[in-house]
């Protein structure tokens, strides 16, 4: 699978050079890993990536603005998020993408990035929540990868 650029907006460093060796070795031509909302809007302001996983919370806040951004140019997203988070429920443009729970097993982040490459989201709801599915054994807790 051949995914071209793909935006990650990630604060946490050992969850971002996790997500980047996995992406390098499932087909990812290039990885830009912004840690800030400011350093997203930046970005996004002269690039278009072909896919992005996006921590909606950052450091600096939430990327509502980045993801408005990534939704108005049909760019597929994945939101990996540690917890459950209003801000998600409360802005629209973040229902375009696919929520998954931070830790998750690598197989279902590629899995993921492969339906979003074509267009083909499976949410992961119960009654209207994202569910985490148990971890396999050996997989880090922090960032189950």
């Amino acid at each position: 699978m051949t995914i071209g650029t793909v935006l990650l907006l990630e604060d946490e460093p050992i969850i971002a050079l996790d997500i980047e060796k996995l992406l390098q070795e499932n087909g990812a031509d290039k990885v830009v890993t912004l840690s800030t909302c400011a350093e997203a809007i930046g970005w996004l302001g002269v690039n278009t990536p072909n896919i992005a996983i996006v921590d909606p919370r950052l450091s600096d806040g939430v990327c509502s603005y980045a993801v408005k951004t990534l939704a108005e140019r049909s760019v597929p997203f994945i939101l990996y998020s540690g917890e459950p988070d209003a801000a998600i429920e409360s802005e629209p443009a973040f229902s375009a993408g696919q929520l998954l729970y931070k830790p998750c097993e690598p197989d279902r982040l590629i899995a993921a990035l492969s339906r979003a490459a074509i267009g083909s989201f499976e949410h992961f709801h119960r009654k209207g929540r994202p569910t985490r599915l148990p971890l396999k054994k050996g997989t880090n807790r922090t960032t189950g990868l």
